[in-house]
């Protein structure tokens, strides 16, 4: 498993567009990818699911956890990592 923990830079947060565009990332990639925000544990989003990704409700400078397990589990964290440094796209 891979991890990665990345503040959301975005002034309006994580809306539909930058969940769009992370969740088609996220699908590119045959891991599983899940998205835990700050430090609750209990409540997990599928990082492939645009619907999740937005019911999450992460606004500007919410920590994102993600979890990344499969064969390309290194790309896939790197690569979000990356496109989060870039403000998810915006």
């Amino acid at each position: 498993m891979e991890i990665v923990i990345v503040t959301v830079p975005n002034p309006y947060g994580l809306h539909a567009r930058p969940a769009s565009l992370l969740s088609k990332l996220a699908m590119g990639f045959i891991s599983e990818i899940i998205v835990y925000k700050n430090e609750d544990l209990t409540r997990k989003y599928n990082a492939k699911n645009v619907l999740s990704l937005m019911d999450m409700n992460a606004i500007k400078g919410d920590k994102l956890k993600f979890e990344a397990q499969g064969e390309d589990e290194k790309e896939a964290i790197l690569s979000i990592a990356t496109f989060a440094e870039s403000g998810f796209g915006e």
